[in-house]
């Protein structure tokens, strides 16, 4: 095997670290793009496509999780009552005295956690705020 040049390794060297630096750029790229609702911001509040029932097919995919930050944006406003919550969104997947949470899918891209949309109420039935949570 042949040694390198001093200009050879110096080329090998730059290339690496243009390698380095790319992917750092696309990293934080993705980062950023994530944490500004990403996929969760997709896509515009689809009622029919909200309330489509999911097919096994569908399961491990990020079906209602594009429209999550619309819904948030625009449907769930602070005082919003329980039931306008339910007449838009239908039926939450879980009920419980102070909280709904809609199923979103699988919307890390891994395949192996849920994300939910949860819905919080005060005392007198309005919405106080919401969240997107992973399980």
């Amino acid at each position: 095997m042949a040694a390198w040049s001093f200009k050879r390794a110096l080329k090998a060297a730059a290339i690496a670290v243009l390698a380095v630096v790319f992917s750092l750029v696309v990293l934080l790229g993705l980062l950023v793009w994530w944490g500004s609702a990403g996929v969760f911001s997709s896509e515009d509040f689809d009622p029919e496509k909200w309330r489509a029932p999911t097919t096994d097919a569908m399961d491990g995919t990020c079906y209602r999780g594009g429209m999550a930050e619309d819904v948030r944006g625009r449907l769930l406003v602070p005082g919003t009552s329980r039931e306008e919550v339910e007449r838009v969104l239908g039926r939450p997947d879980f009920k419980g005295p102070s909280e709904y949470r809609y199923v979103l899918g699988m919307c890390s891209g891994l395949g192996i956690d849920y994300n939910d949309l949860h819905v919080f109420f005060d005392d007198a039935g309005g919405v106080t705020h919401s969240s997107i949570i992973q399980h």
